[in-house]
Protein backbone atom coordinates (compact mmCIF):
# COMPACT_ATOMS: atom_id res chain seq x y z
CA UNK A 1 0.00 0.00 0.00
CA UNK A 2 1.18 3.48 -0.92
CA UNK A 3 -0.38 6.61 0.57
CA UNK A 4 -0.85 9.81 -1.42
CA UNK A 5 -1.53 12.41 1.28
CA UNK A 6 -3.11 15.56 -0.15
CA UNK A 7 -2.43 18.45 2.25
CA UNK A 8 -4.49 21.31 0.83
CA UNK A 9 -4.37 23.17 4.16
CA UNK A 10 -0.80 22.40 5.24
CA UNK A 11 0.77 24.21 8.18
CA UNK A 12 3.72 24.49 10.50
CA UNK A 13 2.53 22.95 13.76
CA UNK A 14 4.17 24.01 17.00
CA UNK A 15 3.59 22.65 20.50
CA UNK A 16 4.90 24.73 23.40
CA UNK A 17 4.49 24.39 27.16
CA UNK A 18 4.11 26.85 30.02
CA UNK A 19 3.92 26.17 33.74
CA UNK A 20 0.58 27.97 33.89
CA UNK A 21 -1.40 29.75 31.19
CA UNK A 22 -2.68 33.09 32.50
CA UNK A 23 -4.70 35.38 30.18
CA UNK A 24 -3.19 38.83 29.85
CA UNK A 25 0.23 37.78 31.13
CA UNK A 26 3.61 37.44 29.39
CA UNK A 27 4.70 33.83 28.94
CA UNK A 28 8.06 32.37 27.99
CA UNK A 29 7.09 28.95 26.66
CA UNK A 30 9.30 25.95 26.13
CA UNK A 31 9.05 24.80 22.50
CA UNK A 32 8.43 21.06 22.53
CA UNK A 33 8.10 20.41 18.81
CA UNK A 34 7.78 22.15 15.44
CA UNK A 35 6.83 19.96 12.50
CA UNK A 36 5.35 20.12 9.03
CA UNK A 37 1.68 19.78 9.78
CA UNK A 38 -1.84 19.51 8.54
CA UNK A 39 -3.76 16.28 9.03
CA UNK A 40 -2.62 14.48 5.85
CA UNK A 41 1.03 15.24 6.67
CA UNK A 42 0.53 13.85 10.17
CA UNK A 43 -0.89 10.69 8.58
CA UNK A 44 2.14 10.44 6.27
CA UNK A 45 4.62 10.87 9.13
CA UNK A 46 2.94 8.25 11.31
CA UNK A 47 2.46 5.83 8.39
CA UNK A 48 6.10 6.06 7.39
CA UNK A 49 7.08 5.12 10.94
CA UNK A 50 4.77 2.12 10.68
CA UNK A 51 6.39 0.89 7.47
CA UNK A 52 4.16 2.33 4.75
CA UNK A 53 5.36 4.37 1.80
CA UNK A 54 3.82 7.84 1.75
CA UNK A 55 4.12 10.80 -0.58
CA UNK A 56 2.67 14.20 0.33
CA UNK A 57 1.07 16.65 -2.10
CA UNK A 58 1.24 19.81 0.04
CA UNK A 59 0.01 23.28 -0.83
CA UNK A 60 2.86 25.59 0.22
CA UNK A 61 3.40 29.34 0.15
CA UNK A 62 6.12 31.82 1.06
CA UNK A 63 9.05 31.32 3.41
CA UNK A 64 7.10 29.12 5.82
CA UNK A 65 6.16 26.91 2.88
CA UNK A 66 9.84 26.45 2.09
CA UNK A 67 10.46 25.48 5.73
CA UNK A 68 7.64 22.93 5.45
CA UNK A 69 9.18 21.39 2.34
CA UNK A 70 12.56 21.13 4.08
CA UNK A 71 10.95 19.58 7.15
CA UNK A 72 9.34 16.83 5.06
CA UNK A 73 12.71 16.14 3.45
CA UNK A 74 14.37 15.88 6.88
CA UNK A 75 11.73 13.31 7.86
CA UNK A 76 12.48 11.33 4.70
CA UNK A 77 8.98 11.90 3.30
CA UNK A 78 8.70 12.40 -0.45
CA UNK A 79 6.64 15.39 -1.59
CA UNK A 80 5.20 16.91 -4.75
CA UNK A 81 4.48 20.49 -3.58
CA UNK A 82 1.97 22.82 -5.18
CA UNK A 83 3.16 26.40 -4.63
CA UNK A 84 0.65 29.23 -4.32
CA UNK A 85 0.84 32.89 -3.33
CA UNK A 86 0.67 34.01 0.28
CA UNK A 87 2.23 32.32 3.31
CA UNK A 88 1.78 28.84 4.74
CA UNK A 89 -0.09 29.06 8.03
CA UNK A 90 1.29 28.35 11.49
CA UNK A 91 -0.76 26.54 14.14
CA UNK A 92 0.24 26.78 17.80
CA UNK A 93 -0.80 24.51 20.70
CA UNK A 94 0.04 25.61 24.25
CA UNK A 95 0.26 22.96 26.96
CA UNK A 96 -0.64 24.27 30.41
CA UNK A 97 1.38 22.01 32.70
CA UNK A 98 -0.71 22.97 35.74
CA UNK A 99 -3.84 21.45 34.18
CA UNK A 100 -2.44 19.26 31.38
CA UNK A 101 -4.80 21.09 29.01
CA UNK A 102 -4.06 22.32 25.49
CA UNK A 103 -5.05 25.72 24.11
CA UNK A 104 -4.86 25.83 20.33
CA UNK A 105 -4.47 28.70 17.85
CA UNK A 106 -5.09 27.76 14.21
CA UNK A 107 -4.43 30.30 11.47
CA UNK A 108 -6.34 30.24 8.19
CA UNK A 109 -4.44 28.91 5.19
CA UNK A 110 -3.66 30.80 1.98
CA UNK A 111 -6.65 31.55 -0.23
CA UNK A 112 -6.78 29.27 -3.26
CA UNK A 113 -8.03 30.36 -6.66
CA UNK A 114 -9.32 28.14 -9.46
CA UNK A 115 -5.85 27.82 -10.99
CA UNK A 116 -4.39 26.62 -7.68
CA UNK A 117 -7.07 23.96 -7.27
CA UNK A 118 -6.51 22.76 -10.82
CA UNK A 119 -2.80 22.44 -10.00
CA UNK A 120 -3.64 20.34 -6.93
CA UNK A 121 -5.77 17.96 -8.97
CA UNK A 122 -3.05 17.71 -11.62
CA UNK A 123 -0.43 16.88 -8.97
CA UNK A 124 -2.63 14.13 -7.50
CA UNK A 125 -3.30 12.70 -10.97
CA UNK A 126 0.43 12.67 -11.70
CA UNK A 127 1.15 10.78 -8.48
CA UNK A 128 -1.54 8.23 -9.25
CA UNK A 129 0.09 7.41 -12.57
CA UNK A 130 2.84 5.62 -10.65
CA UNK A 131 0.82 2.80 -9.08
CA UNK A 132 -2.89 3.58 -8.73
CA UNK A 133 -4.12 0.13 -7.71
CA UNK A 134 -1.75 0.08 -4.72
CA UNK A 135 -2.47 3.70 -3.76
CA UNK A 136 -4.80 5.13 -1.15
CA UNK A 137 -5.42 8.87 -1.42
CA UNK A 138 -5.70 10.59 1.97
CA UNK A 139 -7.98 13.62 2.21
CA UNK A 140 -8.41 15.04 5.69
CA UNK A 141 -9.06 18.22 7.58
CA UNK A 142 -10.76 21.43 6.54
CA UNK A 143 -10.69 23.03 3.11
CA UNK A 144 -8.75 26.32 2.90
CA UNK A 145 -10.35 29.62 1.84
CA UNK A 146 -11.22 29.69 -1.85
CA UNK A 147 -11.30 25.90 -2.27
CA UNK A 148 -14.40 24.54 -4.04
CA UNK A 149 -16.95 23.17 -1.53
CA UNK A 150 -16.87 19.84 -3.38
CA UNK A 151 -13.07 19.83 -3.59
CA UNK A 152 -12.59 16.54 -1.77
CA UNK A 153 -15.39 14.91 -3.76
CA UNK A 154 -13.67 15.97 -6.97
CA UNK A 155 -10.40 14.35 -5.91
CA UNK A 156 -12.26 11.20 -4.79
CA UNK A 157 -13.78 10.94 -8.26
CA UNK A 158 -10.39 11.58 -9.87
CA UNK A 159 -8.80 8.82 -7.78
CA UNK A 160 -11.60 6.37 -8.53
CA UNK A 161 -11.21 6.99 -12.25
CA UNK A 162 -7.50 6.16 -11.92
CA UNK A 163 -8.28 2.96 -9.99
CA UNK A 164 -7.17 4.15 -6.53
CA UNK A 165 -9.01 4.06 -3.22
CA UNK A 166 -9.62 7.11 -1.04
CA UNK A 167 -9.79 7.63 2.73
CA UNK A 168 -11.56 10.82 3.82
CA UNK A 169 -11.44 12.30 7.33
CA UNK A 170 -13.51 15.46 7.24
CA UNK A 171 -16.57 17.24 8.63
CA UNK A 172 -20.15 17.75 7.65
CA UNK A 173 -21.08 18.30 4.02
CA UNK A 174 -17.45 18.01 2.87
CA UNK A 175 -17.35 14.45 4.23
CA UNK A 176 -20.82 13.59 2.95
CA UNK A 177 -20.08 14.71 -0.61
CA UNK A 178 -16.77 12.83 -0.64
CA UNK A 179 -18.50 9.64 0.47
CA UNK A 180 -21.20 9.96 -2.19
CA UNK A 181 -18.43 10.48 -4.75
CA UNK A 182 -17.01 7.05 -3.89
CA UNK A 183 -14.71 7.25 -0.86
CA UNK A 184 -13.64 3.79 0.31
CA UNK A 185 -13.13 4.80 3.94
CA UNK A 186 -15.05 7.52 5.79
CA UNK A 187 -13.67 8.77 9.10
CA UNK A 188 -14.73 11.45 11.51
CA UNK A 189 -15.39 12.07 15.17
CA UNK A 190 -18.91 11.64 16.49
CA UNK A 191 -19.88 15.28 15.93
CA UNK A 192 -18.41 15.40 12.41
CA UNK A 193 -20.14 12.17 11.39
CA UNK A 194 -23.43 13.43 12.79
CA UNK A 195 -23.16 16.66 10.82
CA UNK A 196 -22.31 14.70 7.67
CA UNK A 197 -25.42 12.57 7.97
CA UNK A 198 -27.89 15.04 9.47
CA UNK A 199 -28.22 12.96 12.62
CA UNK A 200 -28.00 13.87 16.30
CA UNK A 201 -24.67 13.49 18.06
CA UNK A 202 -24.58 11.84 21.44
CA UNK A 203 -23.41 8.55 22.89
CA UNK A 204 -22.48 5.20 21.41
CA UNK A 205 -25.89 4.52 19.86
CA UNK A 206 -25.75 7.81 17.97
CA UNK A 207 -22.20 7.05 16.78
CA UNK A 208 -23.39 3.68 15.44
CA UNK A 209 -26.27 5.36 13.62
CA UNK A 210 -23.86 7.85 12.05
CA UNK A 211 -21.54 5.05 10.93
CA UNK A 212 -24.48 3.20 9.37
CA UNK A 213 -25.59 6.37 7.60
CA UNK A 214 -22.08 6.97 6.20
CA UNK A 215 -22.06 3.45 4.83
CA UNK A 216 -25.52 3.94 3.34
CA UNK A 217 -24.17 7.02 1.55
CA UNK A 218 -21.58 4.80 -0.09
CA UNK A 219 -18.58 4.30 2.20
CA UNK A 220 -17.06 0.83 2.23
CA UNK A 221 -15.81 1.25 5.80
CA UNK A 222 -16.90 3.81 8.40
CA UNK A 223 -14.81 4.82 11.42
CA UNK A 224 -16.45 7.09 14.00
CA UNK A 225 -14.17 8.18 16.81
CA UNK A 226 -15.47 8.90 20.30
CA UNK A 227 -12.17 10.30 21.60
CA UNK A 228 -10.72 8.50 24.58
CA UNK A 229 -13.93 6.41 24.71
CA UNK A 230 -12.74 4.52 21.65
CA UNK A 231 -14.02 4.04 18.11
CA UNK A 232 -17.02 2.58 16.33
CA UNK A 233 -16.12 0.74 13.13
CA UNK A 234 -18.54 -0.57 10.55
CA UNK A 235 -16.85 -3.16 8.35
CA UNK A 236 -17.51 -3.97 4.70
CA UNK A 237 -20.23 -6.45 5.65
CA UNK A 238 -22.05 -3.88 7.79
CA UNK A 239 -20.99 -5.43 11.12
CA UNK A 240 -20.55 -2.86 13.88
CA UNK A 241 -17.67 -3.14 16.35
CA UNK A 242 -16.74 -1.29 19.52
CA UNK A 243 -12.97 -0.72 19.69
CA UNK A 244 -11.28 0.64 22.79
CA UNK A 245 -11.46 2.74 24.88
CA UNK A 246 -7.90 4.04 24.79
CA UNK A 247 -5.98 2.17 27.52
CA UNK A 248 -3.77 5.19 28.31
CA UNK A 249 -4.17 8.94 28.21
CA UNK A 250 -1.29 11.12 27.05
CA UNK A 251 -0.71 14.86 27.32
CA UNK A 252 -0.35 15.48 23.55
CA UNK A 253 -3.57 14.42 21.80
CA UNK A 254 -3.12 16.69 18.75
CA UNK A 255 -2.69 14.44 15.73
CA UNK A 256 -3.96 11.29 17.45
CA UNK A 257 -6.79 10.87 14.96
CA UNK A 258 -4.29 11.14 12.11
CA UNK A 259 -2.02 8.55 13.70
CA UNK A 260 -5.05 6.33 14.20
CA UNK A 261 -5.80 6.47 10.48
CA UNK A 262 -2.16 5.61 9.73
CA UNK A 263 -2.32 2.70 12.16
CA UNK A 264 -5.49 1.40 10.55
CA UNK A 265 -4.05 1.53 7.03
CA UNK A 266 -0.74 -0.02 8.05
CA UNK A 267 -2.61 -2.94 9.60
CA UNK A 268 -4.82 -3.37 6.51
CA UNK A 269 -1.68 -3.38 4.35
CA UNK A 270 -0.27 -6.14 6.56
CA UNK A 271 -3.37 -8.30 6.02
CA UNK A 272 -5.43 -7.52 9.13
CA UNK A 273 -9.21 -7.69 9.11
CA UNK A 274 -11.08 -4.40 9.36
CA UNK A 275 -11.92 -4.85 13.03
CA UNK A 276 -8.37 -5.86 13.93
CA UNK A 277 -7.05 -2.88 11.97
CA UNK A 278 -9.31 -0.68 14.09
CA UNK A 279 -7.54 -2.01 17.20
CA UNK A 280 -4.24 -0.92 15.64
CA UNK A 281 -5.82 2.46 14.96
CA UNK A 282 -6.67 2.99 18.63
CA UNK A 283 -3.22 1.82 19.69
CA UNK A 284 -1.48 4.19 17.25
CA UNK A 285 -3.68 7.12 18.28
CA UNK A 286 -2.92 6.40 21.93
CA UNK A 287 0.82 6.20 21.22
CA UNK A 288 0.70 9.57 19.46
CA UNK A 289 -0.59 11.28 22.59
CA UNK A 290 2.35 10.09 24.67
CA UNK A 291 4.90 12.43 23.06
CA UNK A 292 4.93 15.87 21.39
CA UNK A 293 5.13 16.06 17.62
CA UNK A 294 2.11 14.94 15.62
CA UNK A 295 2.63 11.53 14.05
CA UNK A 296 6.01 10.94 15.67
CA UNK A 297 4.82 7.64 17.03
CA UNK A 298 7.07 4.85 18.21
CA UNK A 299 6.10 1.46 16.69
CA UNK A 300 7.29 -0.31 19.84
CA UNK A 301 4.82 1.79 21.86
CA UNK A 302 2.02 0.82 19.48
CA UNK A 303 2.91 -2.86 19.90
CA UNK A 304 3.00 -2.45 23.69
CA UNK A 305 -0.41 -0.76 23.81
CA UNK A 306 -2.19 -3.04 21.32
CA UNK A 307 -2.93 -6.01 23.66
CA UNK A 308 -4.84 -3.66 25.99
CA UNK A 309 -7.18 -2.40 23.24
CA UNK A 310 -10.54 -4.13 23.57
CA UNK A 311 -12.66 -5.29 20.61
CA UNK A 312 -16.31 -6.28 20.79
CA UNK A 313 -18.96 -6.95 18.16
CA UNK A 314 -22.06 -4.89 18.94
CA UNK A 315 -24.33 -5.66 15.99
CA UNK A 316 -25.17 -7.99 13.14
CA UNK A 317 -24.46 -7.10 9.50
CA UNK A 318 -27.08 -4.84 7.95
CA UNK A 319 -26.42 -4.44 4.21
CA UNK A 320 -27.35 -1.04 2.83
CA UNK A 321 -30.77 -0.56 1.25
CA UNK A 322 -31.11 1.93 -1.62
CA UNK A 323 -34.10 2.64 -3.79
CA UNK A 324 -31.79 2.08 -6.72
CA UNK A 325 -31.47 5.12 -8.96
CA UNK A 326 -31.61 7.98 -6.48
CA UNK A 327 -27.93 8.31 -5.53
CA UNK A 328 -27.04 11.99 -5.74
CA UNK A 329 -24.17 13.54 -7.64
CA UNK A 330 -21.41 15.45 -5.81
CA UNK A 331 -22.59 18.91 -4.86
CA UNK A 332 -26.17 17.92 -4.02
CA UNK A 333 -27.48 16.92 -0.62
CA UNK A 334 -26.76 13.20 -0.08
CA UNK A 335 -29.03 13.11 2.98
CA UNK A 336 -32.04 13.36 0.65
CA UNK A 337 -31.27 10.12 -1.19
CA UNK A 338 -31.82 6.47 -0.46
CA UNK A 339 -33.19 5.29 2.88
CA UNK A 340 -30.70 5.58 5.72
CA UNK A 341 -30.99 2.59 7.99
CA UNK A 342 -32.68 3.44 11.27
CA UNK A 343 -31.86 0.24 13.11
CA UNK A 344 -29.63 0.69 16.15
CA UNK A 345 -27.27 -2.25 16.37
Amino acid sequence: MRLVCVAVNASIDKIAAVDRLVPGQIHRPELLSAVAGGKPINVARAASRLGLTAVVVPVVAGHTGSWLEASLARDGIESRPVRVSGETRTCLSILDRSTDSLTEFYEAGPTLDREAWTAIESAVAAELERDPEASVVILSGSLPPGAPPDGYARIVALAAKAGARTAVDADGEVLAQAVVAGAWLAKGNADEAARATGLRSGGEAEAVRAAIALQDLGAGIALVSRGIEGTIVLDEAGMAWRVGPSPERGAYPVGSGDSALAGFLAAIAAGATTEEAARHAVAAGTANALRPGQGRIDPTEVARILPAVALEAIGQPHPGRWDGDDVTAPGSDPRRTGHLRSEVL
